[in-house]
């Protein structure tokens, strides 16, 4: 069974609902876990015994960001099949943003790199000759992009500009795919194709389609006021309409 549940607009939630699998009084199995080992592999033992265990995008960091190109989307996905292999009472979810477009996911770095999906992200705001106010291109790699993107939370290399704190360490450069300087990108909800891409991906083979049923359900990250750029972007305050989308899903 899967479902899904959409809601649109300010403040607006629908009914919360029980999952669809029977409730337990085993605390263990009543357990959801946030689950992360950025060094490596999270323990499989463990997570297969939680009842929910949900893989942030930092686990397996140290590797995913190193490798050329960067594979968060690839090892969210072996991770929880190694913990299905366990053949435990926990089910798995996985991470994604519906806020930022994160190009170490190989499927967004592909989009943002193609200029048939153009209309799925927001620009730097260079109207009236303003200067975009973060770096548009990768000093290691020359790579510029004029798709909005900062380097809050992402991997780098140390020591290199901006002087943000590394979230993730790359070693010589760091490799978003060709063309794509590593940042966190936008989603434009407001293109009605990128909606509908976004949902067919969710439901896809790296997510919720997963082959077997390994995953379970989705930890959907949606904050659009994340930042004071975010607005300016936008050309719209945080308090201005937007669409919210909550989801879970579950394969039986």
């Amino acid at each position: 069974m899967r479902f899904l549940l959409l809601v649109a607009g300010v403040g607006a939630f629908l009914p919360f609902q029980n999952p669809p699998w029977p409730p337990s009084y085993a605390m263990n199995q009543s357990t959801l876990s946030m689950a992360c080992n950025s060094s490596g592999w999270f323990d499989v033992e463990l997570a297969s015994q939680i009842g929910i265990v949900s893989f942030d995008w930092s686990n397996h960091k140290a590797s995913w960001a190193a490798a050329k190109p960067m594979t968060c989307e690839e090892d969210l996905v072996m991770q929880a099949s190694m913990v299905a292999a366990r053949n435990g009472p926990g089910r798995v979810f996985t991470y994604f943003n519906l806020v930022k477009a994160l190009p170490w996911y190989t499927s967004v770095r592909e989009l943002i790199a193609d200029p048939a999906y153009s209309g799925f992200f927001l620009r730097f705001n260079t109207s009236s000759g303003a200067l975009p106010h973060m770096p548009p291109c990768d000093p290691m790699t020359g790579e510029c992009s004029s798709f909005y993107h900062d380097q809050l939370q992402t991997p780098a290399v140390p020591g290199t500009p901006p002087p943000f704190s590394p979230d993730g360490v790359c070693v010589d450069y760091c490799d978003c795919g060709q063309g794509v300087p590593c940042g966190e990108y936008l989603w434009d909800l407001r293109n009605f194709s990128a909606r509908s891409w976004l949902v067919n991906f969710l439901l896809g083979p790296s997510f919720l389609g997963a082959p077997g049923g390994i995953i379970h359900g989705m930890f959907i990250d949606v904050r659009p006021c994340v930042s004071r750029w975010f607005r300016s972007v936008l050309f719209m305050p945080c308090r201005a309409s937007f669409v919210t989308v909550h989801l879970l899903c579950h394969n039986a």
